[in-house]
């Protein structure tokens, strides 16, 4: 019997691989500057199924919310974050100019703010023509036009602010509003509660048309529990004075920039179409449509009344760890 090595070797025509050498003196390479991090994002969402469907429900919800018009509306966005720093931000943004581009809007006539924006950030709005707001409001912005009121995944506190500077028959339906469906709110959060502490949201929402956004593979935390909402004047017609006689608010409540504002919002679990591989078919999901609450005032009655239950729902994180900074009691719009 032949006799073999038992000493392991290469094959002779097997050249091992040597480990290479680290250069030294390196320079370091530039990170990509914002502008370029923002057209990638626009070009991943440009050709997906997710922006055409969003796209074609924001334009009907426009035809159902705002009477025909030759200007086209407004846009206010309000909680963007930071886009030189978030990428869940730069998708919002990528998203928002997408929208203008698509609805035929005057970039100019887009104002944004939110306090955490950086000089990188009102370079990168300014590059873009958008309109940076100067003073923090606390989105207490009263609308006198038909106005897309864009504000992802803000805190309770600041849609309250929002809907009590709006708060008539008039300008009320002046807002079309892409954020977190208010109707969850009235949904996990105890009736007297909600309607103690935030009685706007509370009574409009039963009265609100919502279409949802379906999740979004590649940005799944920038636009989860994320709507689109309008309140019809025809709903708000037969309101009785003392529906729109709001509580005054207390020192202790005021909404004011000292305050503490709530957590973040309560959001609904994703959908089991939202855990599904990417490479999943349109066909295979269904798509949202738009849901209007035939028992308005039966629901309005139970939250005034204290007679809603609530749900438990649990709050899934909205963002990654960057943006969860944004969304600290702090900021504010």
């Amino acid at each position: 019997m032949a006799q073999h090595d038992s000493q392991f070797g290469y094959d002779d025509h097997f050249t091992p691989a040597r480990t290479r050498k680290k250069r030294k003196n390196r320079p370091p390479t530039e990170p990509p500057s914002p502008s370029v991090l923002l057209d990638k994002v626009s070009e991943e969402l440009a050709p997906t199924d997710w922006l055409r469907d969003t796209m074609h429900t924001l334009r009907e919800s426009l035809e159902e919310a705002f009477p025909p018009a030759d200007d086209a509306p407004d846009v206010l966005c309000l909680g963007l974050g930071s886009p030189s720093s978030s990428r869940d931000a730069r998708a919002q943004l990528a998203f928002l100019l997408a929208a203008c581009d698509d609805l035929r809007i005057d970039r100019a006539k887009v104002s944004v703010f939110d306090p955490v924006l950086t000089e990188q950030d009102l370079e990168l709005l300014a590059q873009r023509r958008l309109t940076p707001l100067p003073e923090n409001r606390m989105a207490k912005h009263a609308l006198q036009s038909p106005t897309i009121v864009f504000m992802p995944h803000c805190d309770l506190h600041l849609y309250e602010n929002f809907l009590r500077e709006n708060w008539s028959k008039e300008q009320l339906p002046n807002a079309l509003l892409i954020a977190n469906p208010l109707s969850e709110y009235a949904e996990s959060i105890p009736s007297r509660k909600l309607a103690a502490e935030h009685p706007c949201v509370a009574r409009l929402a039963p009265y609100l048309t919502s279409c949802p956004l379906r999740p979004c593979a590649p940005y799944p935390t920038a636009f989860n529990n994320t709507a689109v909402q309008f309140v019809r004047a025809s709903a708000l017609a037969n309101r009785e004075d003392e529906w729109w006689t709001l509580p005054a608010l207390s020192p202790g409540r005021a909404l004011s920039s000292g305050t503490r504002p709530e957590s973040t919002p309560p959001a609904r679990p994703l959908s089991p179409s939202a855990n599904l591989a990417h490479s999943r078919s349109v066909e295979d999901i269904e798509g949202s449509g738009v849901h209007v609450d035939v028992n308005a005032d039966a629901i309005a009655q139970a939250n005034a009344d204290g007679d809603a239950e609530a749900s438990n729902v649990s709050v899934p994180l909205t963002s990654d760890g960057r943006d969860v900074e944004k969304h600290k009691p702090a900021a504010a719009s």
